[in-house]
């Protein structure tokens, strides 16, 4: 049996507006596309430490699903993202992992 996989992508901000912007629109459609695009389900964070921050989490079937994903659907859906969103005024960060328990 295969662990599900997770894929995280942080994003930091320095505008408040643009935060919001950003998360209104990863909760109105974004996630919605990735889940569409292969994820299981997806969900967005905001850690209590620090309100300009924003953490999307999904969660893969398995690793070669995540992989697939990457490779053939995330490009697409970060260039959407670049288009609607200037990549040099948020800071993002990526990590995948395997869901233990």
């Amino acid at each position: 049996m295969s662990n599900h996989w997770l894929y995280e992508v942080t994003a930091e901000f320095d505008d408040s507006a643009l935060a919001a912007a950003w998360a209104e629109w990863m909760q109105n459609e974004h996630i919605a596309d990735v889940v569409k695009a292969g994820a299981l389900n997806g969900r967005l964070l905001r850690p209590a430490e620090n309100s300009s921050t924003f953490i999307a989490q999904y969660e893969f079937a398995s690793e070669s699903a995540l992989k697939t994903y990457l490779e053939t659907q995330s490009p697409r859906l970060r260039t959407e993202a670049a288009n609607r969103f200037d990549p040099a005024r948020i800071k993002y960060t990526r990590r995948t992992a395997e869901i233990i328990s």
